[in-house]
């Protein structure tokens, strides 16, 4: 069995962005969070079963992620990393929007540093301050919280999901992976936004929301498979294959610049590979953020 990220679902469903395209409310499950959940009700036991699981499955990686925004919930971050101590797994990512990044002190991250976070992945929808206002409701100051956080030694992953009229063709994307090289941004990722099937609505208004917003603003799939025929393209003197990972994802070297070109729900087709492992909180291991059903313990 192949997998490919142990994530963990940090905090509760707060959230200081308002993004039309919210994954969170458009999976719907909960993964077990409860509104004003406090770091104590970790289910310290079956966090070190899904450590031991993720161990003997060749995890290397831990994403810290959330239904809403991780940084609202230091206190949690604080005591999972002191949870995942005794693990030693190689690289521990912190996935945010960086909204919150101006509240945190610099003595704050660096304690996050020194007990093993490797990576903060910030969400983004554009590089241009107007156009990341525009999809999350707020200022988010990208290149000054590059600048920031690599002045105290963390590696970052640009994730930036592509909608319509944002970063949605080729052009625009190649713009951005430039504007990435500029930064000296360790990795980018683009995803184009994915939607649900409509059976798996219901009666949820909510969900209904943002599916029909993601349908109206979906990057057309003439300029997805554009773009991974670029990518593809045999021979290509500017973009180089690195990776193929576990869950379909490639990662490129386009310039010099790390890209991967995945999907925000992707599923693998082999059943014996899962992209991703997700401990909640009440104890839960699940496999996948959508299905209900989808629980290990």
């Amino acid at each position: 069995m192949k997998i490919q990220t142990f994530s963990i679902v940090v905090g509760g469903p707060a959230c200081n962005a308002k993004c039309p395209y919210c994954v969170s409310k458009l999976t719907g499950c909960t993964n077990g969070i409860k509104i004003g959940q406090k770091a104590i009700d970790i289910n310290k036991r079956n966090f070190d079963i899904a450590c031991n699981f993720a161990k003997q499955s060749g995890v290397s990686t831990v994403l810290m992620t959330g239904k809403g925004e991780p940084l609202l919930y230091k206190e949690h971050i604080n005591r999972y990393f002191k949870m995942l101590q005794k693990w030693q797994f190689p690289f521990i990512e912190l996935q945010t929007n960086g909204v919150e990044l101006k509240n945190i002190e610099d003595t704050e991250l660096i304690d996050w540093y020194n007990m093993g976070l490797t990576t903060i992945s910030l969400s983004v929808a554009h590089w241009l301050l107007e156009a990341n206002k525009y999809i999350f409701g707020t200022d988010i100051h990208l290149a000054e919280n590059i600048n920031r956080l690599h002045r105290l030694g963390f590696s970052i992953r640009i994730s930036c999901v592509g909608v319509k009229n944002m970063i949605d063709d080729l052009a625009i994307l190649l713009a951005f992976v430039k504007w990435c090289k500029g930064q000296e941004v360790e990795q980018f990722t683009w995803r184009p936004v994915t939607n649900i099937s409509e059976d798996e609505i219901g009666d949820d208004t909510v969900k209904r929301s943002v599916y029909e917003w993601i349908k109206s603003n979906k990057v057309d799939e003439r300029n997805i498979e554009a773009i991974a025929d670029w990518f593809d393209l045999v021979p290509n003197l500017n973009a180089t294959t690195l990776l193929t990972l576990a869950h379909g994802a490639k990662v490129y070297d386009v310039w010099g610049q790390n890209i991967s070109l995945n999907s925000c729900l992707t599923r693998s087709d082999n059943p014996d590979d899962i992209r991703q492992l997700i401990f909640s909180s009440d104890g839960h291991l699940r496999f996948d953020w959508v299905k209900e059903g989808a629980i290990i313990i």
